[in-house]
């Protein structure tokens, strides 16, 4: 999707952003972020279990979960990576997917699905009510936020605004792409 929507000769950036961010993801959010997401709940707030740092003692459903979860966490990071394509480096960028796959993504997840391997855990927005039942608030929604603050930091695309600041439309150079998407 988003290699379709950038100019030709931003598509393997974008492409390896994306590849980039779920290999992050995944070591981050393996090693630290799954704790932090679905340890015993340090009130409501975050979770805390040094059994799941590493993966450490988990269960075949346990991983399987693992696996599901991380899912979801790399998607939160591919959402930054086309709000921010043709506009970050890809070393800041790996910065900003470990922050998100070790802390921001799942301090945000505990909040609303700590309990679901822990159901003695009662996460901070659950505890009030909330449900995300298909992960548009947990996934989506933060991963648009992070996405929002990165790209009020760095600023539009070059050449987005002509001297006279009208926009100039950008238009992405493969439909076929950014539909099979």
């Amino acid at each position: 999707l988003e290699s379709g929507f950038v100019r030709s000769k931003n598509s393997i950036s974008v492409a390896q952003k994306n590849i980039t961010d779920f290999v992050f993801s995944t070591l981050v959010f393996g090693a630290v972020g799954f704790m932090l997401m679905f340890g015993t709940s340090v009130g409501g707030l975050f979770g805390w279990d040094p059994n799941l740092l590493m993966l450490n003692t988990l269960n075949e459903w346990a991983l399987t979960f693992f696996v599901f979860q991380l899912v979801f966490c790399g998607t939160a990071a591919t959402i930054i990576s086309g709000s921010t394509a043709e506009r970050m480096k890809l070393e800041g960028y790996i910065l900003v997917a470990c922050a998100t796959g070790i802390l921001i993504y799942p301090i945000a997840g505990h909040w609303a699905w700590g309990n679901l391997l822990n159901k003695e855990n009662e996460p901070l927005l659950a505890s009030w009510g909330f449900i995300d039942f298909a992960g548009s608030t947990v996934v989506h929604s933060v991963g648009a936020w992070i996405a929002l603050a990165s790209c009020i930091i760095i600023g539009p695309r070059l050449g987005r605004f002509d001297a006279a600041g009208k926009a100039v439309p950008i238009n992405g150079h493969s439909a076929v792409l950014a539909t099979a998407g």
